[in-house]
């Protein structure tokens, strides 16, 4: 009965506000006093809106939250890749469109440029078995794609930083201690040092 009548306390809601937002309408248009606007074409919109807005509150998901891993089943399940991963494809495809421009008709363009300019420039590893190190040193420490992604993206130099910017690193059940980031952050500045 209490989601009944909170349905119905959302519906009359929607429909004064949809009402008020038309007779101000009215009113910034004539620059006179509103004219009572009859609310009966406005209810179908409002009823609708406000069956969708139930429907989404009632349907139980959770909001999706990256500080606790809670980004979507689809997020989860896919493969990501850092910058510098990104960089090596491309510039991979680069090459290979370069020795076939003789062809007028395979020319490359400006958003392939600008995506490759773009992932060069913000990647933090550039040889190709200093990318693989950076990778297997991440994927050993049971790290989501999401997280692997933004450590190795962002390469934090503190456990302080790795935290803040991965929160999902120390919730609970999780088996990441100081110790074990601190090591994990110790051996990509090592690659990064030897590059």
């Amino acid at each position: 009965m209490s989601r009944r009548r909170s349905w119905e306390e959302m519906l009359n809601g929607l429909a004064q506000q949809v009402l008020w937002v038309f007779l101000a309408i009215g009113k910034a248009k004539q620059r006179e006093e509103p004219q009572i606007v009859p609310p009966l074409p406005f209810l179908p919109l409002a009823r609708s809106l406000a069956r969708y807005l139930y429907i989404l509150n009632m349907s139980g998901e959770e909001d999706e939250n990256a500080a606790e891993l809670n980004i979507g089943e689809e997020f989860l399940k896919a493969k990501c890749l850092m910058n510098c991963e990104v960089a090596l494809i491309l510039d991979r495809k680069y090459e290979q469109l370069q020795q076939m421009s003789d062809d007028p008709t395979n020319q490359i363009s400006q958003v392939f440029e600008k995506s490759l300019q773009y992932v060069k420039r913000f990647s933090r590893y550039q040889n190709p078995d200093a990318v693989r190190q950076v990778r297997e040193i991440l994927s050993r420490n049971q790290l989501a794609e999401f997280e692997l992604c933004v450590l190795g993206n962002l390469c934090p130099e503190t456990v302080e930083e790795a935290i803040a910017m991965v929160p999902s690193l120390k919730t609970k059940g999780r088996v990441h201690d100081d110790d074990t980031i601190e090591k994990m952050l110790h051996d990509l500045s090592l690659i990064k040092k030897f590059e």
